[in-house]
């Protein structure tokens, strides 16, 4: 009888190159980048001690702060160099988006301030815009307590602007008490506020008083552009 041939052996895929190889899996004790959070990609790119310097600002404020900011947050050369060519490369690489929506009256801003109106205690916050009225980042809050017992600075206040490049902000507080007439130490800084952002070339164009159940600006009130009688 004739051989019958044997079937020939399967062949085994050829091998990954090294470097395929070693992505493939994450380090050890590691789980892979894609399913860590933020604050934990931060700490691999400039390490556990510069990630803890910069705990408290927002990710997305981070990687627009200048390289003088991350000086004052004491961050090293090493690590702002990092944090720059990061925010630099993202730029680079972010996909087209529509502009941000104009907010042209009040109620455009309540959308952004839930954080405020469920605080139990008073809180600043600064939206920044850009110049076609369009919000510029979230939120920030710049002070904690009432404005008769705490001091805020115009660099606290329009700090945030600075760094977005902005070109007007609106200021919002919450009355955790639920009254919302403005007090007279409102309107006093609320005057301030406005003359040193007249120096800064940022315009103020509002002050928001919000509290869970409603919300009182100064301008739709007729209390904006004049000091306080």
């Amino acid at each position: 009888m004739p051989a019958v041939a044997e079937p020939p052996p399967e062949l085994a895929p050829p091998p990954l190159p090294l470097a395929a190889s070693l992505a493939s899996f994450p380090l050890r004790g590691r789980p892979p980048l894609a399913a860590v959070d933020d604050r934990t990609l931060l700490a691999e790119l400039i390490g556990d001690h510069a990630a803890g310097l910069v705990g408290r600002l927002p990710v997305a404020d981070l990687l627009d702060a200048s390289a003088a900011t991350l000086v004052e947050l004491g961050l090293t050369r090493a690590a702002r160099r990092r944090v720059l060519a990061c925010a630099e490369l993202a730029r680079r690489f972010q996909p087209a988006a529509a502009p941000p929506a104009a907010c042209r009256s009040p109620r455009d801003f309540l959308p952004h301030l839930h954080p405020l109106r469920r605080a139990r205690t008073e809180l600043l916050g600064v939206l920044c815009l850009d110049a076609g009225l369009g919000l510029a980042g979230g939120l920030r809050v710049v002070a904690g307590g009432a404005l008769t017992h705490v001091a805020v600075t115009a660099r606290e206040v329009y700090g945030p602007a600075l760094e977005r490049r902005a070109a007007a902000i609106v200021l919002v507080h919450n009355h955790p008490s639920g009254f919302l007439t403005p007090s007279e130490e409102d309107l006093a800084f609320t005057w301030t506020m406005q003359r040193a952002g007249a120096m800064l070339g940022v315009q103020l164009l509002d002050h928001l008083v919000v509290a869970r159940r409603g919300y009182v600006s100064l301008v739709e009130a007729g209390l904006m552009g004049g000091p306080p009688p």
